[in-house]
């Protein structure tokens, strides 16, 4: 079964299979090790919330049992093509923390449309059950083109310092101690 099923859009029938998870490798000095990171996406990478863009008649809404549905964003659905390598590149990247503190951000520069695309992902530890294959869970929790302004950001580290970091549970050494002012 499909992680995202085919939806159908104006009578279009919409494949999401480039949005499958998949495993990729990072290595990290502060884990030791290669760690197996476990890519997952949300529908925010290919749906806008509800009454932001036009929704025609007939076309589902997403994520339409919660309190905050949403409905396909073709620009979104767009940009979400070359979404999966863009995050094969990340381990090389440097990434800022938002100031939501539990998320992060990638941002890139994309030909269409032109500007920033910005990446907000979250990275976790797997649970005991998942560690036998995978050792982290990215979940790209929304990825879209710069709306009105570029994300509040708090820092920056590399994606491997990251990965580090979650599977640990600790801080890089030489940034324990330091404080924020």
């Amino acid at each position: 079964m499909p992680y995202f099923p085919r939806i159908l859009v104006g009578g279009v029938e919409v494949d999401l299979s480039h949005l499958e998870p998949f495993t990729f490798h990072v290595d990290s000095e502060l884990a030791k090790k290669k760690l197996r990171v476990r890519a997952l996406f949300t529908t925010h990478c290919f749906s806008e919330r509800y009454g932001t863009i036009p929704h025609g008649a007939g076309d589902p809404l997403i994520d339409g049992d919660t309190k905050k549905p949403r409905t396909f964003c073709p620009v979104r659905f767009q940009c979400s093509l070359d979404l999966p390598k863009m995050i094969l590149n990340l381990p090389g990247s440097i990434v800022r923390q938002t100031s939501a503190q539990r998320n992060w951000v990638y941002s890139t520069v994309i030909d269409h449309p032109a500007g920033p695309y910005h990446i907000f992902f979250e990275v976790k530890r797997s649970s005991p059950d998942q560690r036998t294959w995978q050792d982290l869970n990215l979940v790209i929790e929304s990825a879209h083109p710069e709306q009105d302004a570029p994300p509040s950001v708090r820092g920056q580290k590399p994606f491997a310092l990251v990965c580090g970091e979650a599977y640990t549970g600790n801080r890089h050494p030489a940034l324990r101690g330091k404080r924020r002012r």
